[in-house]
């Protein structure tokens, strides 16, 4: 029977392929060396491919990209908009799959192709922490410190990939199907989806039992250098994220405040050099005469441009430097109700990461022209037309990376809304005011409108964590609060002609908030697909 993830190496190198049976592994192996010894299993939680990197350089040992964990669900949203004129106008051409996937086509979305991108990572990295656990007593070993240790991160790890897989595949409610628990290595075993609530409780266990493993360890306190090692400060992120998501709001304020009592630091952009935009491109707009009438300047963070993931792993506000390559994310302008968020005159993060016209490169061919007489690129005013302000923008910070791992601003957020949906308003205004001191240019600016109320924290959690977490944002408060959220747009039913659009809903209680499975996965496993979506 085919699946979906293999075994590693001891050196954490992945070998990533949907061909391999993970069920046929035999478990006595790592990737081809036996284990015999806790410091392999210390290796092997230690290893720096299973949040930050997709896979590990087999010579030097470093890692070499990103993994483009859940960024299927990218465009589905309303933070991101392909309006019908940009698309047919500027994309057409080389984004058509994009554009399906904009659409909520399910044809798209279950393609094999896509298994890389989250269904393989996932379920490999949760097989190669049950490896762990089943030699955890097996082995010979060190330290009680050590064995703890392992142990902690090893279950961190499983509630956490398990996690994302509950949030892409699954529901909100408690009794909706859910994605089962991968708790062993056991050949021939199909793991069963059984309910939400049956993921959602393993996940608390493991959680619990790392927390109390990691305390034993010593692992108490904030390992900046080492922050790919999960340390009780991490479980409780994480545990504060999965509690706000289930809309347990006393349990993920009292985490996220724990979180920050141990790590709370915050980067202050204003102040941060690396941020600094050097202008490298010049655009001029043209009205009906020919005459440039504006102009668009693109610039790049050029000390972060060849950086990518090693900026990320600097970064001082992780709790865990888990990324996603963006890859979406050039292609997927923001929406006019993302754009009109932001204070886009004052607010660093509009300033270094949404002003790098990113979407307007990707279109640069169908839309930019060259005058050979003065050689300026320009819009002309028929192109112009077709374009929205916000169709020019979309995410690019850390080089087209999202941040998946928890981070002080998100415990900043979960701590700010669980105290205004505690009618605490004031203090929710100053938790806010804390966080976004550290996001604009000045401190008038940053306590401009500042309510405390949960709409300003939701709407401060939307700009600061960006159209890639809006999915999941949309599915709990839909789910929690009943928020009535539907995802409304233009779409074309033919994507060459204009003439073929018409509206596209999403409703709060369609079934496809759950995206599909690959068919083939689904098939060998015999799980019965996602509705609405075949």
């Amino acid at each position: 029977m085919k699946k979906i993830y293999t075994i590693v190496t001891l050196l954490g190198a992945m070998i990533l392929s949907s061909c391999s049976d993970f069920l046929d592994e035999p478990t006595d192996k790592s990737g081809s060396a036996y284990i015999y010894h806790m410091d392999q299993l210390y290796g092997l939680t230690g290893s720096i491919d299973l949040y930050l990197f997709d896979k590990v350089d087999n010579i030097t040992g470093e890692g070499v990209s990103s993994g483009a964990y859940l960024t299927e669900f990218l465009p589905l949203t309303d933070a991101v908009e392909l309006t019908p004129e940009f698309y047919v106008y500027g994309l057409l051409s080389s984004e058509s799959t994009t554009y399906e996937a904009y659409c909520w086509q399910g044809k798209t979305l279950t393609t094999s192709d896509w298994m890389l991108w989250t269904w393989t990572p996932v379920w490999e990295r949760i097989y190669r922490f049950n490896t762990v656990l089943e030699y955890l007593d097996k082995v010979v070993q060190t330290t009680e410190a050590v064995r703890n240790q392992v142990e902690g991160e090893a279950r961190f790890g499983r509630a956490y990939y398990h996690f994302m897989l509950l949030m892409q595949y699954c529901l909100w409610g408690d009794d909706k199907p859910g994605i089962g628990y991968r708790d062993n290595t056991m050949a021939g075993e199909i793991p069963g989806r059984e309910t939400v609530g049956y993921t959602l409780k393993h996940i608390y266990e493991d959680l619990k039992l790392a927390e109390e493993a990691l305390t034993k360890a010593g692992r108490t306190a904030f390992d900046r250098v080492h922050n790919f090692r999960p340390t009780v400060p991490t479980v409780q992120a994480f545990r504060a994220r999965v509690a706000l998501y289930r809309g347990d709001y006393e349990l993920a304020l009292q985490n996220a405040t724990n979180a920050l009592k141990v790590h709370s630091t915050l980067v202050d952009f204003k102040n941060e050099p690396e941020y600094e935009l050097t202008p490298w491109s010049f655009i001029s707009i043209l009205d009906e005469a020919g005459e440039p009438v504006d102009e668009i300047v693109i610039s790049s963070m050029f000390d972060l441009e060849d950086m990518d993931t090693e900026a990320v792993a600097k970064y001082e506000e992780l709790y865990l430097p888990n990324v996603s390559w963006e890859g979406l994310g050039g292609t997927c302008p923001i929406s006019e109700s993302f754009y009109n968020l932001w204070d886009r005159e004052n607010d660093a993060r509009w300033i270094y990461f949404y002003s790098s016209c990113t979407p307007l490169l990707m279109a640069y061919a169908n839309l930019v022209e060259l005058d050979e007489d003065t050689w300026t690129e320009y819009i002309s005013y028929e192109n112009w037309q077709h374009l929205k302000p916000w169709d020019l923008y979309s995410y690019s910070r850390f080089s087209g990376n999202s941040l998946i791992g928890m981070t002080t601003a998100e415990m900043y957020l979960i701590k700010a809304e669980c105290e205004a949906r505690s009618g605490d308003t004031g203090t929710a205004a100053e938790t806010l005011k804390t966080l976004r001191y550290t996001r604009f240019m000045d401190e008038a600016s940053a306590e401009d409108g500042v309510t405390g109320s949960v709409q300003d924290v939701l709407d401060e959690r939307l700009r600061e964590m960006g159209a890639f977490w809006r999915f999941y944002d949309v599915k709990r408060l839909n789910g929690a609060e009943n928020a009535g959220i539907s995802i409304r747009r233009e779409i074309l039913t033919n994507p060459a002609d204009l003439g073929t659009c018409v509206q596209l809903e999403i409703t709060p209680d369609d079934p496809r908030w759950a995206l599909p499975f690959y068919t083939f996965e689904a098939e060998t496993m015999g799980w019965e697909q996602n509705a609405g979506w075949e």
